[in-house]
């Protein structure tokens, strides 16, 4: 029987021939990806190909065409497919990779009852009806998926520190300086044999990032911080606070907690339930402007990752204007889809307007996307 490992350079091989690039760092991600993972349930084994081997959405066609020729040669049949790859996985695997996921669900929050949920079923139709984690909506995810995504976050966040230093360097190019250009060049005659470039330098900002940490925002909030957080070199500080009902600093708890772990411990070591219990986005904002407020400055970033939905309390809109009045700039991520917003208890028309930007992140996808435009 084949080896798996030929069979991955084969594929690796024939991206290539059809014009997908595969750098050594793709490679380098990809090969790291696939020691963390079981090889034998077949989605994650796609995703962790997909997701360090292809850069361009456009050629995602392409790239399933080269799957599925490179790994079910006989794509008649859908089970026997999965089946056959399998048994070519199954002699190689460690020992140690089997059993993935010990089935914990961090829940446990009271009074949740009463805020409206979202149906939970994703529009999003995944390859071959299994669950891409790159595209797989917050609100679906089980257990076992939330380990398989939290392992993938390492690679995410290499991706999205490249992303940032491309865009830095971009916009730190500079401009001509043409007075210094001009005068340079009459020395030589009017001819501009040396040419001058103002730089641009910019100063690192402070991200103050908030997340709802309530039930129904549980797995978002964790990915979001966790993904801020690896950009941590690339701002001046980073300062992480979680809410429900009221507002708490968790920098340090972030500092040493895994994503999964996130929640169970804030509700451990803060009072962020407030005293209803339930979450309450105005009392969460005025507890946040009240406690912090005064280290927020035209240098600083306000990220807002939650779905805007306060149980009727009141919004008080007004305390985010406050707070976008004394910042460079305010973000909201929301993951619920656009056509979502504005529903049920939901104030996301209350808060849109004091916000530079808000982005719609259902997914680790989008999630990646918006934080890039940081």
């Amino acid at each position: 029987m084949e080896s798996i490992f030929g069979r991955i350079q084969a594929f690796i091989k024939d991206l290539r021939s059809s014009g997908i690039q595969v750098n050594s760092g793709q490679l380098e991600d990809c090969y790291r990806a696939l020691s963390l993972i079981d090889w034998s349930h077949e989605p994650v084994f796609h995703a962790s190909l997909l997701s360090t081997l292809l850069k361009e959405s456009a050629l995602l066609p392409l790239f399933e065409e080269i799957y599925m020729r490179n790994f079910h040669p006989t794509p008649a049949n859908p089970a026997k497919r999965l089946g056959s790859l399998r048994d070519m996985m199954m002699p190689e695997l460690p020992a140690n990779r089997k059993g993935h996921g010990d089935g914990r669900d961090a829940s446990g929050e009271s009074g949740q009852s009463g805020k409206t949920r979202r149906p939970g079923k994703s529009t999003r139709a995944p390859a071959w009806e299994w669950k891409d984690p790159l595209s797989q909506d917050f609100y679906t995810i089980t257990p076992q998926d939330l380990k398989r995504m939290e392992s993938m976050i390492p690679l995410l966040a290499k991706r999205l520190v490249s992303r940032m230093v491309i865009k830095r360097r971009r916009e730190e190019s500079g401009t001509l300086d043409h007075r210094r250009t001009l005068r340079q060049s009459m020395a030589t005659g009017g001819v501009p044999a040396e040419i001058f470039v103002k730089k641009r330098v910019r100063q690192k900002p402070v991200i103050f990032a908030l997340c709802d940490v309530s039930l129904s925002c549980l797995h978002f909030s964790a990915f979001s911080l966790a993904l801020v957080y690896s950009l941590e070199k690339y701002f001046r500080q980073v300062r992480c606070f979680a809410f429900i009902g009221e507002t708490e600093e968790v920098t340090a708890i972030m500092r040493k907690e895994q994503p999964y772990n996130l929640r169970a411990q804030v509700l451990y070591d803060t009072k962020v339930t407030g005293q209803s219990g339930r979450t309450d986005y105005g009392g969460s904002l005025v507890t946040f402007y009240e406690r912090y407020g005064q280290a927020l400055s035209h240098k600083s970033y306000v990220l807002i990752f939650g779905d805007a939905r306060s149980n009727w309390y009141p919004t008080e809109p007004q305390v985010l204007k406050k707070i976008q009045e004394r910042v460079k700039r305010v973000y909201w991520f929301n993951p619920e889809t656009v056509n979502e917003w504005n529903t049920g208890d939901s104030s996301m028309n209350d808060y849109r307007k004091y916000c530079d930007k808000v982005f719609q992140t259902t997914n680790l996808d989008e999630l990646m996307k918006a934080i890039a435009e940081l």
